[in-house]
């Protein structure tokens, strides 16, 4: 599955619950559903039977024609 967010002001965050998810392909990983509340970029924790993922706009948004623009944050996760 691939989540994205765009639009956000940068700093913006999203968190997603993924029951069943366990695979973040990127990321970083986090020790405790705290720690991830707590992270500055986006990141992922396992537990409880889901993959809990936070996804950290960066500003930019998507289909922009400014040179550069690289979407607000994705990332895939898997089973």
């Amino acid at each position: 599955m691939n989540l994205s967010v765009s639009e956000l002001n940068a700093g913006s965050w999203v968190i997603f619950e993924l029951p069943g998810f366990t695979t973040a392909a990127s990321g970083a990983e986090q020790t405790s559903l705290d720690a991830l509340r707590k992270a500055s970029a986006t990141s992922y924790f396992k537990g409880n039977g889901s993959l809990w993922v936070k996804l950290v706009s960066s500003g930019d948004v998507l289909g922009s024609q400014a040179a550069g623009a690289s979407g607000g944050a994705s990332l895939q996760a898997s089973r």
